[in-house]
């Protein structure tokens, strides 16, 4: 559904309007009304968005390559083990189970 991307990619509703109609003039995705409430609109990928869409690079992959290529794997394993612990530190703090 349309409304569950403005909330997954948390961006404005008239953000997404204008990109999925882009998409949409593309003969990339196709948008239909919803069955139950035809305010609502249902997103599709059509056979070129699928297409278009393979052959897109791997962000994850692009991103790590670019900021870590280099770095030493010793350092990268330290660096891991501290940002999990800060974000495990954090989430319980946000959750209330750590007062500090």
């Amino acid at each position: 559904m349309q409304r569950d991307l403005v909330r997954m990619l948390q961006i404005e509703s008239a953000t997404l309007s204008g990109i999925v109609t882009t998409l949409v003039r593309k003969g990339l995705v196709d948008q239909t009304p919803d069955s139950v409430d035809q305010r609502q609109r249902m997103l599709r990928i059509t056979r070129s968005g699928t297409k278009v869409w393979k052959k897109l690079p791997d962000p994850t992959a692009l991103i790590l390559a670019v900021a870590f290529d280099g770095i030493d794997a010793a350092e990268l394993a330290t660096a891991r083990r501290v940002l999990q612990a800060a974000t495990q530190r954090l989430n319980e703090h946000i959750s209330g189970g750590n007062q500090t």
